[in-house]
């Protein structure tokens, strides 16, 4: 018997960024009551995961060489969610307590210094900014037959020519090791869950 399909454009992404060019996806079953499994992804530390801590340490490096003040990036006991509020310029956009948690980020990932911005969420869907990337990373839960499955994407719009051109490169470069940061991620939720 065939698990029922799961829909695997979430409907929070497209309420947020129904455009984009890039577009990843992963998704885990877990024996968990959906508000477990939501809990259980927020509450991720870098020591629950085997491949954050060593990815994100080389990615800051630039940052870390331009920087005259010395930044601790995702301390071992703080939530990684926090870690990326703090540390890579991502902000809130969404966080339902027991479902969906979004996460906004825009600005010039390819800039030696990393120019990220800070917006809130009505200024990040008016945001067009030539020469720019806005994006988002999206955690939800949802059944498939009895078991709860965690699935989380990741979206990025290029503002404009220039700035699609720009990312391009770089979005080959990372999201492999993207990529694996989010089934590490929902690894460790699903062992935190329980399951």
């Amino acid at each position: 018997m065939r698990s029922p399909k799961i829909d695997l454009r979430m409907a929070s992404c497209d309420s947020w960024l129904p455009e984009y060019q890039w577009r990843t996806h992963h998704g885990r079953s877990v024996r968990a009551e959906p508000a477990v499994a939501a809990r259980a992804v927020r509450d991720v530390v870098p020591g629950d995961m085997y491949v954050i801590r060593p990815l994100v340490f080389a990615r800051s490096i630039p940052a870390r060489l331009m920087s005259a003040k010395k930044e601790r990036y995702l301390a071992k006991d703080a939530r990684v969610i926090d870690g990326l509020y703090e540390g890579v310029g991502a902000f809130p956009l969404q966080d339902d307590p027991d479902g969906d948690l979004v996460v906004g980020f825009a600005g010039q990932p390819w800039a030696l210094r990393q120019n990220w911005l800070t917006l809130t969420p009505d200024e990040y869907r008016d945001f067009d900014e030539p020469g720019h990337i806005k994006g988002l990373m999206a955690f939800s839960v949802g059944t498939r037959g009895s078991q709860t499955h965690l699935h989380t994407e990741t979206r990025v719009y290029g503002t404009d020519h220039a700035s699609v051109r720009r990312f391009r490169p770089y979005w080959l470069l990372i999201e492999p090791f993207s990529s694996l940061i989010r089934h590490d991620w929902l690894a460790a939720a699903a062992r935190n869950a329980g399951s």
